[in-house]
């Protein structure tokens, strides 16, 4: 069966599906305006920051003066640790003493500079707006120095950040670009800041660091050597409600049903690529296959930019050739087993309840999942408790293929015909239809480190 038939009888399905706002492909608009979005003088933010290796959550609170170039940056881990420091664009101090009534603070030397009004560095591009967790939001990303994109998520209506995502420690914005991912739930403009005073203070009130600190390269190296920073539980609840570690405790692992149709948008590793609106279905018990439908990012009606189909053992994928046919290639692991979760160990690092900007009405949790064999490297599962997916990431990927996951319309449960599972002519008649060799699939000496997850040929 080619890509069109199994295309059209799909659209059979769909409409009755399909009535509402919802359900539809999330296709994104045109970014209006289309200029780099320049942020306030002054600022505070909290960040739900999820790090680039297998490690806590951590809650920061930011405060942010232009007027004298500095930043305030108090974090605490979820499980252990806190710090509170102020950056100038001469140095970094360490705050000692409660938040609000600080005793001294500590010369670290130019650890970090102030973050600038302006995020997103030279040659940003914006993809495209569409909702993010209930948020519309503009994709922008810009290039590292490797060609993968890294990420930031901006609000469509205010233009303050919403998201960053980067592929591995960044300068900039300082602190921040120490973590793989963070959530802007507070982003705010505000008038004055007391930084001012407290730069003064630090100025007055100085003290030399100890060997320690001293050799300490980031903010998670001085968590770790900090005193708590007064009720470090209460402080993360009151800057995140909802967010606890300890109600992991009474949680498993999601599992996928053995059948479901959902949307998503894909965002690609390589920064020359857009995000791709897409459609998937899965029938692990009688077709055994995942099929991703990945659509260009803002073509009306929608148009295919690719087609991933994963059997059990064997993963294709077909690619639009510049004569607009498709031609398909054996070259990923096979389809996700669906308690994935539980086979590869992914650990519940926080649990977010009823909080307004993460789901009033859910409770969700994140969970870190080693990728087999590669140490700390992480993928991050984001899904709400009665098992809806919202967010797949894993920040430091490599190649040519997806690192983000964003899910928008989870339907489990939902059956698709038996002929929408048939694998395309591209992949089992290619030299008949005239295309090139399709390959037998990757060895199993390939796809080891994916095997908690996906079927494999081992």
């Amino acid at each position: 069966m080619v890509v069109g038939v199994v295309l059209c009888s799909l659209a059979a399905q769909w409409p009755a599906i399909a009535d509402d706002e919802d359900t539809t492909l999330p296709i994104m608009a045109a970014c209006r305006p289309d200029t780099a979005p320049v942020l306030p003088e002054r600022w505070h933010a909290v960040g739900l920051m999820l790090p680039l290796l297998r490690q806590q959550l951590v809650v920061g609170d930011f405060l942010y003066d232009g007027s004298i170039s500095a930043m305030r940056a108090t974090l605490y881990g979820l499980e252990s640790g806190s710090v509170d420091l102020l950056i100038t664009a001469a140095q970094t101090y360490q705050i000692n003493g409660p938040a609000d009534a600080p005793e001294s603070c500590t010369a670290l030397g130019k650890l970090y500079s102030p973050p600038s009004t302006r995020w997103l560095a030279k040659d940003p591009v914006c993809d495209g707006e569409a909702p993010v967790g209930g948020k519309k939001v503009q994709w922008w990303k810009t290039p590292d120095a490797d060609g993968r994109a890294e990420w930031q998520w901006y609000t469509s209506d205010r233009r303050l950040p919403w998201r960053t995502m980067f592929s591995h420690r960044v300068t900039e914005p300082a602190v921040i670009g120490d973590y793989g991912i963070t959530y802007f739930p507070t982003f705010e403009s505000v008038t004055q800041t007391p930084l001012p005073q407290l730069q003064q203070f630090c100025t007055a009130h100085l003290r030399q660091p100890d060997p320690k600190q001293a050799t300490a390269k980031t903010a998670d190296d001085l968590m770790t050597l900090a005193p708590a920073i007064g009720d470090r539980a209460s402080r993360v609840k009151s800057l995140i409600p909802g967010l606890s570690l300890n109600a992991c405790k009474s949680l498993e692992a999601a599992r996928w049903p053995n059948r479901y149709v959902m949307t998503a948008i894909l965002s690609p590793i390589p920064v020359k690529f857009t995000p791709l609106p897409t459609m998937l279905f899965y029938d692990w018990e009688d077709a055994g296959k995942l099929y991703a439908y990945l659509y260009e990012a803002r073509t009306q009606p929608p148009k295919i930019e690719m087609v991933s189909v994963l059997t059990k053992g064997v993963g294709y994928g077909l690619e639009r050739l510049p004569n607009g046919t498709f031609a398909c290639a054996a070259r990923s692991p096979g389809t996700v087993r669906p308690d994935w979760m539980r086979v590869a160990g992914c650990e519940c690092k926080g649990v977010i309840e009823h909080n307004a900007q993460f789901g009033a009405h859910e409770v969700s949790q994140i969970r870190a999942c080693p990728v087999k064999g590669e140490g700390l490297h992480v993928n991050w599962s984001w899904y709400t408790t009665d098992g809806r997916p919202i967010l797949f990431a894993e920040p430091d990927a490599i190649g040519m293929g997806l690192n983000v996951a964003d899910y928008y319309r989870w339907m489990p449960d939902e059956a698709m015909p038996p002929e929408a599972f048939d694998l395309p002519a591209q992949c089992t008649r290619a030299e008949e239809v005239g295309l090139p060799a399709v390959g037998d699939g990757l060895p199993a000496a390939s796809t080891a480190n994916c095997s908690d997850c996906h079927t494999t040929r081992q």
